[in-house]
């Protein structure tokens, strides 16, 4: 539930067994682009759909913390899994990772999630077998204080119970470690923002949805309706995204197919990703949106752990010292190679795939930036 660089602790969510069912071609033996001529078959509840069904290894902490290993880091993985069948295909699909923070609990299942994905991709539906989450409690944690107090970086994503994610913002208040908080989901966005936990957080990395609940949460109002038109999107997300930042080093807001767009303070032209060491300075902000990687529908294979692999590739990057543009443009090549991969987390996705010359040869769009003040709507 956290993740560090050398001593580094990471994750929360448990690995989970994801099964995908997808539209396959007629020999269904592998993932094939559809033939567009002919309709994708809905979804019908209440009888039997043909599907393929494959099983893989995810869940938010687990797949941040696999694309840090994959990019040359040794993060710590902490979590908790079921003495069970599960339990060891998950440390059998881990073991070029450090899963020596994960606790085997009797009598206890490991969390499996079986998720329904469209013929083009999509999430349609999820099932969820998560209890053994509220077992991450802030005492387990808690054995490994030293790590956490001595990291380069923390994450924790929002499967982990409200007292654990109390006591991880409190040790890292206490040492000054810089904190990640993944939300999972727009109902998990909330947690450490019930209290001034939040405030020890220095990054986090919502959607559109999840960033309004954080809003709600601190009580502030939200769009009744959310834009669908770009640029009323990156203004509604600077707008929401200004309260956070009060406290908050980086808001990096995930747009999906519009690309990911960062708010935090201004530093040569850019947004500072690198960890300050000072508060910011007050009166302005900087926006910068950075569009996605162009990828043709028909090939992608699943959603489901793009934004995760797209924030292992900026910690990666902010780990190893790399510009802002550099640490945004490899999370953005991760999400891409996860989007093609029928796993959460590409296993093409390696240090050479994504190497500094690699991320730098590519021909980018020019990001958009945007100063502004905080006494200003713009």
């Amino acid at each position: 539930m956290a993740l560090i660089r050398n001593n580094a602790v990471v994750g929360s969510q448990i690995a989970c067994a994801l099964s995908e069912l997808q539209q396959r071609g007629r020999n269904g033996s592998s993932p094939q682009r559809r033939d567009k001529s002919r309709p994708a078959p809905r979804e019908s509840f209440g009888k039997t759909n043909t599907g393929s069904v494959c099983q893989s290894f995810g869940g938010v902490g687990r797949n941040v913390a696999d694309s840090l290993t994959r990019l040359g880091e040794r993060p710590l993985f902490i979590s908790a899994i079921g003495a069970d069948a599960h339990g060891d295909a998950v440390l059998s699909s881990c073991k070029h990772m450090d899963t020596s923070g994960v606790a085997r609990m009797q009598e206890q299942r490991t969390a499996t999630y079986c998720v329904v994905i469209t013929g083009t991709g999509d999430f349609s539906l999820g099932l969820g077998d998560m209890d053994i989450h509220q077992r991450i409690t802030a005492q387990y944690v808690s054995q490994f204080e030293k790590q956490l107090s001595s990291a380069s970086l923390v994450c924790m994503d929002g499967n982990i119970p409200v007292t654990t994610i109390d006591y991880i913002c409190s040790v890292a208040r206490e040492h000054a470690v810089p904190v990640w908080y993944e939300p999972t989901d727009a109902d998990k966005a909330c947690k450490p923002f019930l209290s001034d936990s939040w405030k020890a957080l220095s990054y986090t990395s919502p959607n559109l949805v999840e960033l309004c609940t954080m809003n709600r949460t601190l009580g502030l109002s939200t769009p009744a309706v959310l834009p669908s038109d770009l640029q009323d999107v990156l203004r509604c997300a600077m707008t929401l995204c200004r309260p956070l930042l009060e406290h908050l080093q980086c808001v990096v807001v995930t747009l999906g197919p519009l690309g990911v767009l960062l708010c935090g303070e201004p530093e040569g032209g850019s947004v500072r990703l690198r960890p300050r060491t000072h508060r910011r300075r007050e009166g302005q902000l900087c926006a910068l949106h950075y569009p996605a990687m162009p990828i043709i529908p028909g090939d992608v294979v699943n959603v489901s752990g793009a934004g995760d692999s797209l924030a292992g590739g900026m910690m990666a990057g902010i780990l190893q010292g790399r510009s802002t543009d550099d640490s945004v443009r490899l999370g953005l090549m991760a999400a891409r190679l996860s989007l093609v991969s029928p796993h959460p987390v590409a296993p093409s996705l390696t240090a050479d795939t994504v190497s500094l010359e690699r991320v730098r040869s590519h021909a980018w769009p020019r990001p958009t930036a945007c100063l502004w003040t905080e006494e200003t709507d713009q």
